[in-house]
């Protein structure tokens, strides 16, 4: 079963979008992310470290078939 996976609104991190997706692992969620950047639905805003969390935004809407 494919679960879908809400991003937060505006700029969030990876931790926000664990947070906001209970019940998905956050391998899971990573994957999707991964997807969706390759897929330019996301932008990475800001590079993340050991110091400072990345930060992502949804650019674009899913479309009705996508997770």
């Amino acid at each position: 079963m494919t679960k879908t996976i809400q991003w937060p609104a505006g700029e969030f991190t990876l931790q926000a979008a664990v947070d906001l997706n209970v019940g998905v692992t956050q391998a899971a969620i990573r994957k999707k992310l991964a997807e969706e950047i390759t897929a330019k639905f996301i932008i990475q805003t800001q590079k993340g470290d050991k110091k400072i969390k990345g930060k992502f935004q949804a650019v674009k809407p899913a479309g009705p078939n996508e997770n």
